[in-house]
């Protein structure tokens, strides 16, 4: 049996070799042992796995295995799997995943499920990511056809609108549009007691035009008219097709006399334009009535005044026909019981 002594040493061995595995600063070897060979190999030993497994620990695979034997090969082993690990690791991350590891046991499982769940959810996100972007090529195309859609219907209303509004043959405002327009600018002129002036125009001997030239030169002659008559007018000015050969133009700012002088410069500039017709050319004139009386005495309703204020000027249009025609004529209201005089 070992003595007393042997049994003091080899606790003191075996807690030199405990340490030196588990303190941070391993210990020497005593000095009484530095002639035992052995010890010194198996101390060495401990000291460089120590090391290296430290350094594996933490990543660092470049150590060299500085020992011999069962345990020595068993490390170059394990450091030449991790550095295959490492090599198969950065591969997967570039996107290689048909790497497998086969040489670790239950890690190599873990480790290769890992890699076949990275496969195929990445496959899904690629899946995924192809559906959305198909799925949003397809909204941007029905975005596109309903902002083609929504234009050309804005454009139909636009059209539509404009139907509405518009003399079809001379492209001016139509009746109804007119009385709406006027109806707002008398409302403002009365209001704010500002002028306000109508010219009603008649085409002279239009009949004539369409029995001698026919309708095609007749249609003609009122666009001729109806084209002269917005080229002279201001852009405050509204003309409009009341009637057959019948225009009418409101003028707003304008007192009777501008509105006179403003219709006779249209009457020569017709009297001096020339219609083409099919196989003539055709030469008319127009007579002109213009008032800028509005009567809101008894506080009238709107519509009515529109009425009367029309009705003025085109008493004023057919004394001109009926003196002559080619001419332009003012209505002047009467004062008390007189009749109205129509100026020329």
């Amino acid at each position: 049996m070992p003595s007393e002594n042997e049994h003091d040493i080899i606790d003191e061995l075996s807690q030199l070799f405990l340490d030196i595995m588990m303190l941070a600063k391993p210990p020497q070897l005593p000095a009484r042992f530095a002639s035992v060979d052995s010890l010194q190999t198996l101390h060495s030993n401990l000291i460089s796995l120590r090391d290296f497994l430290y350094a594996a620990a933490n990543g660092d695979l470049s150590r060299e295995v500085a020992f011999k034997g069962y345990i020595g090969g068993a490390l170059k082993t394990l450091q030449a799997n991790l550095r295959h690990m490492t090599w198969q690791t950065k591969m997967i991350a570039s996107g290689d995943f048909s790497q497998r590891v086969e040489f670790m046991g239950e890690f190599s499982q873990s480790f290769n499920a890992m890699v076949l769940q990275l496969d195929q959810t990445l496959k899904e996100v690629v899946r995924k990511d192809k559906e959305l972007s198909e799925a949003n090529d397809d909204l941007l195309k029905e975005i596109t056809i309903r902002k083609q859609i929504e234009a050309a219907l804005r454009e139909s209303e636009e059209a539509f609108r404009l139907l509405a509004i518009t003399d079809s043959l001379t492209g001016l405002h139509n009746r109804w549009h007119f009385n709406n327009l006027a109806e707002a600018e008398i409302r403002r002129a009365l209001r704010y007691t500002r002028p306000l002036s109508v010219m009603m125009i008649d085409i002279d001997f239009f009949k004539r035009v369409n029995d001698t030239f026919g309708h095609t030169s007749g249609d003609m002659v009122l666009k001729m008219v109806a084209k002269t008559t917005k080229e002279m007018l201001r852009t405050t000015d509204i003309p409009a097709r009341y009637g057959g050969e019948e225009f009418i133009v409101l003028l707003p700012e304008t007192p009777v006399s501008e509105a006179a002088t403003i219709a006779e410069k249209l009457r020569r500039r017709i009297e001096e334009t020339t219609a083409q017709g099919e196989k003539c050319q055709i030469t008319i004139t127009a007579s002109f009535g213009v008032s800028d009386y509005l009567d809101n005495t008894n506080e009238k309703p709107l519509e009515r005044i529109l009425t009367e204020f029309i009705s003025k000027a085109d008493q004023a249009l057919y004394a001109s026909k009926n003196t002559g025609r080619n001419r332009v004529t003012v209505y002047e209201p009467a004062e008390e019981s007189l009749p109205p005089v129509i100026s020329s």
